[in-house]
């Protein structure tokens, strides 16, 4: 793209009469704009990307959007635009249309990011796929993937999060996907939203954007166990009940990872993957019904998903001498602590469980800790260390609470470790990292 066509493809005006320049990329930061990128400038509570003009510039952007009139000296195109924001979705939808890839947007509570990763390695093994980097998933990071689209690729892999009502709705209705997956239903954002129904209600926003298409989702799960087809899709489900096309056998967890068989056109297949918990399983096998649709052969995917390697701080066991950790203080709600929990539960070994607050749950918080409490009692571990405000709703005999890391760190100090298992799970924001951090010097 050069900035004529983005000159249209924005309805935007011109403010000065630089030459027409080549766009190699589209950003929003500064910090990490490269030469010959364009700048727009977004205005959020936090920022006003209009206070970065000179940086951009000085950085030699080959074009800076603008909503305010701005007067600087420089050869490089100023357009200005009603919207900045509305802007950058106009541009993905020039990429999306332009370039027209088969789309698969992927969605819920706990397991798209896990899905998505495990689905990219297992469609790579044929395609070549685009997909959403780390966790930009909002409405930032969905169109700025879009505009990375080119013709050497034939998949594009979009990632969708939400905190509220609509927003995935106006994700799809961008991303126009062929497929959308569902993960999940779980007590994520309900804060937010109230209740897992309305949680289910905005999950499903992503068929918004579907047109003659498929719907692929966790056919255990409560609520995606009852979709049902309509004319805008085909659902598909995965899951244990014997009516699945898809039904995992011999299933086996342990801190190495999970193995369990698959019968699929009168033959078996022994997969195993390198995560820690059966509540990895539907994310497994939402990929391989993905992959099999697409017509990867089951002894690809069986190698790729053997060298999955755990996203960083998502279930990742770390040997120490005298310890093991499993660090997993990326995100933390009811059913993804039941999930670790689970595993660790039989495990012979004594156990110290670090667990942080689970947050955005909003009035429910009280209730859903009070649960988790319950589930950490039947763990029986050594030590129960509770950081945050939240946590101190979780009454146990044998647990200390710290509103801080650092006082939770000090703490660590004077216990035992030796032949011990230690787990750490939290919401992101409670940033327990720094924790793990400590154990690890």
């Amino acid at each position: 793209m050069n900035t004529n066509i983005l000159l249209q493809s924005v309805n935007g005006k011109q403010l000065n009469t630089a030459k027409s320049q080549t766009i190699k990329n589209f950003s929003i930061d500064t910090r990490t704009l490269q030469k010959g990128d364009a700048f727009l400038c977004l205005v959020t509570e936090k920022a006003d990307g209009h206070d970065y003009i000179k940086e951009a510039i000085s950085k030699k952007a080959s074009c800076i959007l603008v909503q305010k009139e701005v007067e600087c000296k420089t050869r490089i195109p100023i357009i200005l635009v009603k919207d900045t924001y509305d802007a950058l979705f106009q541009i993905a939808s020039y990429y999306k249309k332009k370039y027209n890839p088969l789309t698969i947007a992927i969605t819920g509570s706990s397991g798209k990011t896990t899905t998505k990763e495990m689905l990219s390695l297992i469609l790579s093994t044929k395609y070549k796929v685009l997909k959403t980097e780390k966790n930009n998933n909002n409405h930032l990071g969905v169109p700025l993937t879009l505009t990375k689209l080119s013709p050497v690729y034939d998949i594009a892999l979009i990632e969708m999060g939400m905190n509220h009502k609509g927003e995935i709705s106006k994700l799809s209705n961008l991303v126009k996907p062929s497929v959308g997956i569902i993960t999940s239903i779980g007590t994520s954002h309900i804060g937010y939203l109230k209740s897992k129904r309305n949680i289910f209600k905005a999950k499903m926003e992503i068929t918004d954007g579907i047109e003659d298409g498929i719907l692929l989702v966790n056919g255990d799960d409560p609520y995606l166990k009852k979709v049902r087809n309509t004319k805008q899709y085909e659902v598909i489900k995965c899951g244990y009940n014997s009516t699945y096309h898809l039904i995992p056998y011999y299933v086996k967890e342990t801190l190495d990872g999970l193995s369990f068989s698959l019968y699929y056109e009168k033959r078996q297949y022994h997969f195993f993957v390198p995560v820690i918990g059966k509540h990895f399983l539907n994310d497994i096998m939402l990929s391989i019904e993905m992959g099999i649709l697409l017509g990867i052969k089951m002894e690809d995917m069986m190698k790729v998903l053997e060298k999955y390697k755990p996203l960083d701080k998502r279930m990742n066991v770390i040997q120490k001498l005298d310890f093991t950790i499993i660090d997993d203080c990326y995100n933390a709600n009811l059913e993804a602590f039941k999930g670790v929990l689970h595993v660790i539960k039989p495990l012979p070994k004594k156990k110290i469980l670090i667990v942080g607050d689970m947050l955005e749950l909003g009035k429910y918080s009280i209730k859903y800790h009070k649960k988790l409490g319950k589930e950490i009692k039947k763990v029986n571990a050594e030590e129960n260390i509770l950081v945050g405000k939240e946590t101190k709703h979780i009454k146990l005999k044998n647990s200390h609470h710290f509103f801080s890391n650092e006082e939770a760190i000090a703490y660590l100090k004077t216990v035992p470790k030796k032949d011990t298992l230690i787990l750490i799970k939290g919401s992101r924001g409670i940033h327990l990292e720094e924790i793990r951090n400590s154990l690890e010097e």
